[in-house]
Protein backbone atom coordinates (compact mmCIF):
# COMPACT_ATOMS: atom_id res chain seq x y z
CA UNK A 1 0.00 0.00 0.00
CA UNK A 2 1.32 3.41 -0.95
CA UNK A 3 1.78 5.73 2.02
CA UNK A 4 2.59 9.35 1.19
CA UNK A 5 4.95 10.98 3.67
CA UNK A 6 5.75 14.63 4.29
CA UNK A 7 8.24 16.04 6.77
CA UNK A 8 8.48 19.47 8.38
CA UNK A 9 11.98 20.90 8.04
CA UNK A 10 12.16 24.33 9.63
CA UNK A 11 9.25 26.29 8.19
CA UNK A 12 8.98 24.09 5.08
CA UNK A 13 7.05 20.90 4.43
CA UNK A 14 8.83 18.49 2.11
CA UNK A 15 7.90 15.17 0.55
CA UNK A 16 10.05 12.47 2.13
CA UNK A 17 11.78 11.86 -1.21
CA UNK A 18 13.35 15.35 -0.99
CA UNK A 19 14.82 14.79 2.47
CA UNK A 20 18.57 14.31 2.01
CA UNK A 21 19.56 13.34 5.56
CA UNK A 22 19.42 9.54 5.43
CA UNK A 23 19.66 9.28 9.23
CA UNK A 24 16.18 10.78 9.33
CA UNK A 25 14.80 9.56 6.03
CA UNK A 26 15.47 5.80 6.38
CA UNK A 27 13.62 5.28 9.70
CA UNK A 28 10.64 7.25 8.40
CA UNK A 29 10.59 5.16 5.20
CA UNK A 30 10.59 2.01 7.34
CA UNK A 31 7.73 3.38 9.45
CA UNK A 32 5.71 4.08 6.28
CA UNK A 33 6.38 0.54 4.96
CA UNK A 34 5.30 -1.06 8.24
CA UNK A 35 2.12 1.00 8.43
CA UNK A 36 1.32 0.29 4.79
CA UNK A 37 1.76 -3.46 5.25
CA UNK A 38 -0.46 -3.48 8.33
CA UNK A 39 -3.20 -1.50 6.62
CA UNK A 40 -3.12 -3.60 3.46
CA UNK A 41 -5.05 -6.49 4.95
CA UNK A 42 -7.69 -4.48 6.80
CA UNK A 43 -11.08 -4.31 5.08
CA UNK A 44 -14.42 -3.00 6.21
CA UNK A 45 -16.71 -5.99 6.81
CA UNK A 46 -19.69 -4.11 5.35
CA UNK A 47 -18.21 -2.24 2.40
CA UNK A 48 -15.28 -4.60 1.63
CA UNK A 49 -12.92 -1.63 1.18
CA UNK A 50 -9.74 -0.59 2.90
CA UNK A 51 -8.21 2.77 3.75
CA UNK A 52 -7.30 5.06 0.86
CA UNK A 53 -5.21 8.21 0.55
CA UNK A 54 -2.98 7.09 3.43
CA UNK A 55 -0.52 9.76 4.45
CA UNK A 56 1.85 10.52 7.29
CA UNK A 57 3.18 13.91 8.27
CA UNK A 58 6.21 14.06 10.56
CA UNK A 59 6.48 17.37 12.39
CA UNK A 60 9.69 19.18 13.31
CA UNK A 61 9.82 17.36 16.67
CA UNK A 62 9.64 13.97 14.93
CA UNK A 63 6.06 13.13 15.84
CA UNK A 64 4.15 11.30 13.10
CA UNK A 65 0.52 12.06 12.31
CA UNK A 66 -1.32 9.35 10.36
CA UNK A 67 -4.27 10.33 8.18
CA UNK A 68 -6.37 8.26 5.81
CA UNK A 69 -9.79 8.18 4.20
CA UNK A 70 -12.16 5.37 5.14
CA UNK A 71 -15.64 4.32 4.14
CA UNK A 72 -17.02 4.35 7.68
CA UNK A 73 -16.21 4.60 11.39
CA UNK A 74 -16.02 0.82 11.75
CA UNK A 75 -13.05 0.65 9.40
CA UNK A 76 -11.40 3.43 11.41
CA UNK A 77 -11.88 1.41 14.59
CA UNK A 78 -10.31 -1.67 12.98
CA UNK A 79 -7.34 0.38 11.84
CA UNK A 80 -6.93 1.87 15.30
CA UNK A 81 -6.87 -1.60 16.86
CA UNK A 82 -4.37 -2.92 14.31
CA UNK A 83 -1.97 -0.04 14.83
CA UNK A 84 -2.37 0.04 18.60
Amino acid sequence: MLVKVTVSVGSRTLPLEQLTDMRIRLPIEELARRIGSRLEGIRCPHHKRGAVNVRIHVDAQGSPDLRYDSCCAELGEQIGKALG
